[in-house]
């Protein structure tokens, strides 16, 4: 599948990858899947150079091909699809699992393309594995139906839902790509550090955004504590309805996310602040794009959360030129 070829130079035993028809076919497919998803992270990405592109087009699609099977195969069947379908798809998350981990072509979510981007990619990175344990973990907890009753909860669930994908978006952007086509990570921090507060700001701006989308197709689909709904007043099935009733109790219960999201937001931005001055330029112009959108969007909110609520995709469409 991948053929090794000596590099000339002082260093006769560096190696260089031979990128394959199946391999350019598969980081295609990557490419598509990502493009179609239509996400923020995909247009900031197009500033990076090939070889950082190309990690993320191939993680990007396996993190959206099995989020798509979970939310919209799963979540948003009625209450006896799900318990009688449930065991299906936990084999299907777990087949997932063990394509990212080995990185194997066997029967799975993932296509024998996206496996063979993956392998070209993260297969040739210090990537840590705990990033997909995390996630399949989160969409286990979805899977399961577990409630997200306090705001501890929420935190746990994040760990895998949008913690995850961070720290893999920022290891593509902070890895050195080596004469050996190598992605080695060399930051004075590991991942969470640098991924954990810009993460979650943004996944709670992404919450207000999708408020309408989520509650009309499923209850299943808010990932907002009980604790929160119930101080206002609200629930997660009847979330829903309150949006199409205009109920003044979803604009106080956004704002009450906004203010939760402010110190997830101060301490992100200033671990933004020292990102900046470790990553290379375009790395450090792809992520300031990208969580230029979502600052735009939270101030949006700060100004008139129903904005946000009412408008959020039209306005990040905006932002994001």
């Amino acid at each position: 599948m991948f053929f090794m070829r000596r590099t000339r130079g002082p260093q006769p035993f560096c190696f260089q990858l031979i990128k394959t028809k199946e391999v350019k076919a598969g980081l295609a497919t990557c490419r598509l899947v990502a493009r179609k998803a239509n996400a923020n992270f995909f247009y900031a990405s197009q500033i990076l150079k090939t070889p950082k592109r190309e990690f993320f087009y191939a993680t990007y699609a396996a993190m959206r091909i099995i989020d798509d099977v979970i939310d919209e195969k799963f979540l948003k069947l009625d209450a006896k699809s799900q318990n009688r379908l449930k065991t299906n798809f936990e084999k299907k998350l777990s087949r997932w699992l063990q394509q990212v981990l080995h990185l194997e072509i066997v029967d799975g979510p993932l296509s024998p393309g996206i496996i063979h981007g993956l392998k070209y990619t993260i297969g040739r990175s210090d990537l840590t594995k705990s990033v997909w344990r995390d996630l399949a973990a989160s969409l286990a907890m979805d899977i399961d139906g577990t409630d997200m009753h306090s705001w501890d909860d929420f935190l746990k669930y994040c760990k895998g839902a949008t913690i995850a994908p961070a720290s893999i978006y920022i290891y593509l952007l902070a890895a050195i790509h080596t004469r050996e086509k190598h992605f080695e990570y060399q930051m004075p921090h590991e991942l969470s550090y640098y991924a954990r507060d810009l993460a979650i700001y943004c996944y709670i701006v992404h919450i207000i955004r999708d408020l309408i989308k989520d509650a009309t197709a499923s209850p299943r689909l808010i990932t907002i504590p009980n604790e929160l709904l119930f101080k206002n007043g609200l629930s997660r099935s009847t979330l829903s309805s309150s949006l199409k009733n205009k109920d003044p109790a979803i604009v106080n219960l956004a704002n009450d996310l906004i203010r939760i999201a402010e110190p997830f937001y101060r301490k992100g931005h200033e671990v933004l602040f020292e990102l900046n001055s470790l990553l290379g330029f375009s790395e450090k112009a792809a992520l300031n794009k990208l969580i230029g959108v979502y600052d735009k969007l939270y101030m949006v909110a700060q100004e008139d959360v129903h904005i946000l609520i009412e408008q959020g995709q039209g306005l990040e469409e905006k932002f994001r030129t």
